[in-house]
Formats: structure tokens, C-alpha cells, sequence
């Protein structure tokens, strides 16, 4: 599922392309807390991340990923790659081992997001961080199309990305994260649209900035483990 930044959408053809799987997160990567050692990737895809992240000389990158066959392309870049519904699957790991866990555009395609939050904050550290990016519902054009023409039609890539189960505001972002245990410690807003909203957006002095967001990338940084999930 970690594909690369969100590109322009596309309307869905019920296939994959081989990009979707073979992006690289370097725009996740600078949010990495220094002194991060031990990550663990979900949703690795083909590893292009996790060859990055080798590169940068972390010691040990671990990947989840739900198609076999997109792994396999995965595992010579991570020290272990699980296959598996991470839904499903129990991380083969002691509590508190890693340091940091990238959910790199992944959150939006799960049933019970916020179930995956609470249980693996234990499989963080004290004080370890999650890094995001999940699309915004709430960007004008769809809210556009939804109100004004009634639609709400799937596309290849994007906000309304085929694959997506569930779709979030920032608010609701920040809802799930808090609700997982989190605190989100930066926010990186991506806007997209035409110059005059970007324009009437700063001379508002911002007010419109969460209808210009196409995604949101945080940190947020575990404060404590939710209550029923140790």
C-alpha cells in the first residue's frame, strides 16, 4: 500500500499499475525522529522505502505487506518483511522494540484504523513516534462534486482512491490519533487547487487552508498506552 505522494487522480480501470506499488516515502522520511533505529514499515509495498531507509543506514527496517507477490520484490531491503493482513497478523515482537512506525498513505485502507493505532502503540517505545499520510476528504473539489453535482465517484489514485475504506478530516485525524495514545507533534498540510483560492486563502489569513489540503503528514509521538490493549 505505501505508494509514492499522491498523484494527480485518475478514474479506476479495476487494476493496478506497477507504479502504484513502486514509489518511494523520502517525503516521510525527514520527519524521523532523530535517533530512530529500529522501524517498521506498513504497508512496505515493493520496498522502495525501506531501501532508502537502508541506505540512510538505519540499523534495522522491518515491512508489513498484504500481497505476496508485491513483498517479495520488498525483502532484500528490510531485515524482515511479514506478509500478511497487518489487520490480521500479530507483530512478532516484544513490546516497546521499535522506535518509530510508518503508515505511509495505509490508515485510509483499513476496516478498524483506529484499532490498529491502540494495539501497535505498544509495540513502541516510550516516547517512540508514528509518521502519516492520510488524503482530506474535506478538499473543495470533491466537496465541490459531492454538493453541487451529487457525485462521488472512485478514482485510480488520489483522495478518492478506489482502495480507500474510510476518509478523514483533520479533526478526525486527529480524533483517531488521540484516541490511539498519540500526540501529533507536526503537521505538514500539501495544498492543491487554483491560484485564486490559494490566493483568497492567505488574504483570509489561512481560514481556508483545510479546503486546499489534499494530505496531511504528521509525527505524532506515543504519550501512553490505551487502556485494554496490553
Amino acid at each position: 500500500m505505501a505508494k509514492g505522494p499522491q498523484a494527480p487522480e485518475k478514474k479506476g480501470t479495476g487494476r493496478r499499475g506497477e507504479s502504484y506499488y513502486s514509489g518511494s516515502r523520502d517525503d516521510l522520511i525527514p520527519l524521523i525522529p532523530p535517533g530512530a533505529k529500529h522501524i517498521l514499515e506498513v504497508g512496505c509495498a515493493a520496498g522502495m522505502t525501506g531501501r532508502r531507509l537502508r541506505e540512510l543506514g538505519f540499523r534495522e527496517v522491518v515491512g508489513v505487506e498484504i500481497l505476496e507477490e508485491v513483498a517479495q520484490k520488498a525483502v532484500p531491503f528490510y531485515e524482515r518483511v511479514i506478509v500478511g493482513d497487518v489487520e490480521k497478523t500479530e507483530l512478532p515482537y516484544e513490546e516497546g522494540y521499535f522506535d518509530c512506525i510508518l503508515y505511509g498513505d495505509v490508515l485510509e485502507h483499513l476496516v478498524d484504523p483506529w484499532k490498529v493505532l491502540r494495539v501497535h502503540n505498544r509495540f513502541l517505545k516510550p516516547g517512540g513516534a508514528i509518521i502519516c499520510s492520510i488524503p482530506n476528504v474535506r478538499h473543495y473539489k470533491h466537496m465541490k462534486k459531492l454538493l453541487v453535482r451529487g457525485e462521488w465517484e472512485y478514482c485510480e489514485a488520489g483522495i478518492l482512491d478506489r482502495g480507500h475504506l474510510r476518509f478523514f478530516t483533520v479533526k478526525s485525524i486527529e480524533a483517531m490519533v488521540e484516541e490511539g495514545g498519540f500526540e501529533i507533534t507536526r503537521m505538514i498540510k500539501r495544498p492543491s487547487g487554483a491560484k485564486w483560492l490559494k490566493w483568497l486563502n492567505r488574504a483570509l489569513g489561512n481560514r481556508l487552508i483545510d479546503h486546499l489540503v489534499r494530505q496531511y503528514l504528521f509525527l505524532a509521538v506515543k504519550k501512553h498506552q490505551p487502556a485494554g490493549t496490553g
